[in-house]
Parts: C-alpha cells; structure tokens; sequence
C-alpha cells in the first residue's frame, strides 16, 4: 500500500477507483482514440463491445476507461456509443 501511495503521490500511476493505470497507456489511448477521428474523416464512435474487442479487455476494465476518456473530454457519451470529440 505505501509503494502504491508513494507512485500516486509521484503521479507515476493514476487511479480509477480500484483500478490503476500507467499515465503513459492513458496518453497513448488518448492518441489512439484521435487516430480513429481522424481516419474516420473527422468523426467516430465507439462502443463498449467495441473498445473491448479492440483493446483486448474486459468490460471491467472498458468501462472506467471510457468514463475516463468522458472525464477527459476525448469522448462524449451518447446513449450507449461514445462520440470521439
């Protein structure tokens, strides 16, 4: 526990509710969801089943990820599909 308090402190992990994630796999899907905009002409969309089938994760994990990338203004929520921004 104090290791992981110290690497927050630090910010060389960041937290999502239980969940930890490396700042640089955050940056780099930031990155990745900019890509999809611009190959998809100026706008795209993703969803759940999607970002799962194309990340290789689990819904545990898809769903804080999104949320975070709502949070961080990359994406909006529309119904069930996120719009990228």
């Amino acid at each position: 526990d104090r290791v992981l308090q110290g690497m927050l402190k630090a910010r060389r992990v960041v937290r999502m509710d239980t969940l930890v994630f490396h700042p640089g796999a955050l940056a780099r899907l930031k990155a990745d969801m900019a890509e999809r905009k611009t190959a998809g002409g100026g706008h795209a969309s993703v969803d759940v089943r999607t970002f799962k089938d194309t990340y290789n994760v689990t819904r545990k994990y898809a769903i804080p990820l999104l949320e975070y990338l709502d949070r961080e203004r990359v994406t909006r929520r529309i119904g069930d599909a996120r719009v990228v921004l």
